[in-house]
């Protein structure tokens, strides 16, 4: 086989060695941990968070209203008891009553909003829960067949690094100094009707010659300095 169509052959490998092994390393990141399974349980964690951070307001809300409810008792009470006989102390401290059982009203409202808040959060958890384990079955289900897969892909893998390194070893050591010299990647193009088909550049007449006689001589782009080879 000519050099330049042992180097074409080569390059081909390489490329799928480089493939396979993108493959490889996609199978055994995702058997590792499975990014959808990953992303629910993120997932799970902010809605737990979420349910957390209400559940708190809503524990430091009923702390809250329990204590004004108690000194607006005591306030009612004293008021109620006959005690305070002077007119404005008294209008005082039914302003005073009145102020807080507004607040008190205010409070209580907040708390509904917490609670449907709190409801919303349990719905979220839930939902989110059911996601992660149907995700978790999803995934478990499909361990086999992935690792049947990579197993298949690794086994390819070695067949292909053995074709690669045994072309390599036909190739002529000039050739390969001339191939591991080509700065453009991939360093071997096809011509097709007489153009590079990587730079599109139409090639010599005295390159095309080269070409269809079959000579061992490698022929290179004049314009991306690719090894050539006839389509």
């Amino acid at each position: 086989m000519k050099p330049a169509l042992l180097l074409l052959r080569y390059q081909a490998q390489v490329e799928r060695e480089r493939a396979l092994r993108d493959v490889i390393e996609r199978l055994e990141s995702r058997l590792e941990s499975d990014p959808e399974v990953v992303s629910l349980e993120e997932a799970m964690q902010a809605a737990r968070a979420a349910q957390d951070a209400v559940s708190a307001r809503l524990r430091e809300s009923d702390h809250t209203r329990e204590d004004h409810r108690s000194k607006l008792r005591s306030r009612e009470k004293e008021l109620m008891s006959g005690r305070i006989r002077n007119p404005t102390e008294l209008m005082q401290m039914s302003e005073e009553v009145a102020h807080m059982k507004a607040r008190f009203a205010d409070e209580e409202d907040a708390e509904l909003h917490l609670m449907e808040d709190a409801e919303g959060a349990d719905d979220a958890v839930r939902a989110a829960a059911a996601n992660l384990e149907e995700a978790r079955t999803l995934s478990t289900a499909e361990e086999p067949a992935l690792k049947e897969e990579l197993e298949a892909a690794r086994s390819e893998l070695a067949e292909v690094e053995a074709e690669r390194d045994q072309l390599w070893a036909e190739v002529p050591p000039a050739a390969q100094a001339t191939y591991s010299r080509t700065r453009a990647q991939p360093a071997v193009a096809t011509v097709l009707n007489n153009q590079c088909t990587a730079c599109r550049v139409t090639v010599t007449s005295s390159g095309m010659q080269v070409l269809r006689k079959g000579l061992d001589d490698l022929v290179q782009c004049e314009h991306c300095s690719r090894i050539l080879v006839l389509a």
